[in-house]
């Protein structure tokens, strides 16, 4: 007895101790913990201002950069010339995030990409920085010809060493909101654009701010910021208590605020000190119990502690997650290593969370998700397939599911299964694919590609769709590897395969299925044939007068230009190889009527004992 006494005490005063400590730590955090998380949050947040104004200026600096592109059509005419410059603009079309591009002569007249005029520019400041030769940012919005606030952008058009006019293009406030908007604090704060005398150009949104604001210094009792370091301020506005963190942009004297409700800051200060009292408490009884335990138990807990560790780390380590859905409960168990896939470690789910689980497939796998929900209706007793899921850190992995069903009566009673994940295998997979498929010096898809890819479009065509394939075929190429060398041959063909980017969409197909020969092909849906008709010209009118370019080296200079033959589904074939031959006999018709042109194909024009196009007669 003397002796339990003698081992008691000690452990006695241990916990009573510890017990002390841990309330007067609590008492002592609970005092000091709003402030240090203030402190932290306004250096944080000055930190991510300075992160998301780097970002603003990165995408307005994408957006110049795409602007550029558009001035190479516009170095070769002459400006003067306002039908020219009229016909060049129409026959591109809007980029980026812009709302309106158009161009301008040396004498500030302008023309937009819809045929329409933003009025003259003469005297706007950044025209006069354009003509100079410099990229310009318009100062302060500006109202447009359609009565909108828009910010103006503008690249010189050069020549000569001199700017002969600009190409410009406006962002609305919408849009220059969408450029603002990158939360990734709390989601509550606000992001503004403004100048340097508190003008307010752009807002992300107005949950804290008023959408008429139009002087954030006015609305906080401020001045004069520094042009050179961030400031950090504590204010209000509209009565609400909040943090402001103001960072030049480098664009003018502009500056990127965020503005952040100090009740974020008091909601996360009052939940971490809710937080530490509960594990305070949770703790101290857990120890007084440790310690009672311990004198009794300490062999058998070193001996569990050690196979936890050795089975955490086999969990870590592994890539397996173990699915039991039982159909009768409607419950779905997952098991093994699924930080990545499911929050706070959760491994049970109702039939609710389980077809929200079920929405993390990717769309384009969407054959899987709706065969593992039918599987109640249907008679499968196993499944196998690979599929992304949406995983927490925001990007999609690829899993491989095997799992066996379990019926009685034709009714199923379970599924056990595993997702392995196959991430890495899968994606060096896709890699090889897309290897394979491309080009290596176009990028575009490569003569085999482009034929399977028309193929299995035309497989799954009916007599009602409308698809034309183009058969493009450089004029005068011979003569720029002989005289301005095979590097800048090289080069034409780049520009070539990136005109017809520009010429045909996404969900079109153009390929390079030879030397300097390139195929393209237009699918079109929702249209009649009349309208249908006149977008495949104007698509072929559009190919021809990108592809007319002088090209300089050695001294040297070498005109090249396009001859395009078009065969149109169904009437000119059904399938790759008809619509191909067709479309090679009106381009044939083209190089032997003075090449530089395009021709449909038409059996009455074009069915005629016409000899075989050579190699020789591409150049």
């Amino acid at each position: 007895m003397g002796k339990s006494v003698r081992i008691n005490i000690p452990t006695v005063t241990a916990v009573l101790f510890t017990v002390a400590m841990l309330t007067f730590t609590l008492m002592w955090f609970r005092g000091n913990v709003d402030s240090q998380i203030e402190d932290t949050t306004e250096s944080y947040l000055t930190e991510n201002t300075r992160a998301l104004a780097a970002v603003f200026r990165t995408k307005l600096d994408d957006q110049l950069i795409m602007l550029e592109s558009q001035k190479r059509y516009f170095e070769d005419i002459d400006l003067t010339d306002y039908n020219a410059m009229k016909n060049t603009i129409m026959a591109t079309k809007g980029i980026g995030a812009f709302k309106t591009i158009g161009v301008a002569d040396q004498a500030g007249t302008t023309i937009n990409y819809n045929g329409h005029t933003s009025g003259n520019i003469l005297l706007s400041d950044y025209f006069k920085e354009a003509m100079k030769g410099s990229t310009a940012i318009s100062e302060s919005t500006i109202t447009d010809e359609t009565g909108s606030e828009v910010l103006v952008a503008a690249v010189p058009i050069m020549r000569d060493g001199r700017s002969v006019g600009t190409v410009f293009g406006t962002f609305d406030k919408s849009t220059l909101s969408e450029l603002l908007n990158n939360v990734s604090f709390s989601g509550r704060e606000v992001n503004i654009l403004l100048r340097d005398d508190g003008s307010v150009l752009a807002v992300s949104q107005t949950d804290i701010v008023d959408s008429s604001m139009t002087n954030l210094f006015e609305e906080i009792n401020f001045y004069t910021p520094s042009s050179k370091k961030d400031t950090v301020l504590s204010t209000s506005i509209d009565g609400e208590d909040v943090i402001v963190v103001l960072t030049p942009v480098g664009v003018h004297e502009w500056y990127f605020a965020t503005i952040l409700p100090m009740a974020v800051v008091n909601e996360q200060s009052a939940v971490i000190s809710g937080n530490v009292a509960i594990v305070i408490i949770v703790v101290s009884f857990a120890f007084i119990l440790l310690f009672v335990s311990i004198l009794y138990l300490l062999k058998s807990n070193e001996v569990i502690a050690r196979t936890s560790e050795k089975f955490k780390m086999v969990s870590v380590q592994s890539q397996d997650i173990i699915i039991d859905y039982d159909f009768t409960r409607r419950v779905l168990t997952l098991d093994g290593n699924t930080d990545n896939v499911v929050k706070d470690g959760k491994n049970t789910f109702s039939y609710s969370e389980t077809m929200e689980l079920l929405g993390l497939v990717h769309s384009d796998d969407i054959g899987m998700r709706e065969q593992l929900r039918d599987i109640r209706s249907s008679s499968d007793t196993s499944i196998r397939g690979e599929f992304r899921i949406l995983c927490l850190d925001g990007t999609y992995s690829w899993f491989k599911l095997k799992a066996t069903i379990v019926r009685v009566h034709d009714h199923p009673q379970q599924m056990v299964g595993s997702l392995i994940n196959v991430d890495e295998q899968m994606n060096k997979e896709l890699r090889l694919i897309e290897k394979a498929e491309t080009d290596p010096l176009t990028g575009i898809l490569n003569k085999g590609a482009f034929h399977e890819h028309v193929s299995e479009r035309l497989r799954d065509a009916s007599k009602n769709d409308l698809f034309a394939v183009y058969i493009i075929d450089l004029d005068n190429f011979k003569a720029v590897n002989d005289n301005l060398g095979h590097a800048m041959g090289d080069q034409v063909l780049s520009d070539v395969a990136k005109k017809l980017c520009v010429v045909f969409s996404d969900q079109d197909c153009v390929g390079r299925i030879g030397g300097d020969e390139f195929a393209a092909f237009l699918r079109l849906s929702s249209v009649s044939r009349e309208k249908g008709m006149n977008i495949i010209e104007s698509k072929a009118k559009a190919i021809c007068s990108h592809m007319q370019e002088t090209y300089h080296a050695r001294k040297k200079s070498v005109s090249v230009s396009s001859s395009v033959g078009v065969a149109i589904y169904p009437n000119a074939g059904n399938d790759y190889d008809t619509l191909y031959k067709n479309a090679d006999k009106a381009l044939y018709s083209i190089k032997e009527n003075g090449k530089n042109g395009y021709s449909i194909y038409s059996p009455e024009q074009h069915d005629r004992n016409q000899p075989e196009r050579t190699d020789d007669e591409d150049q």
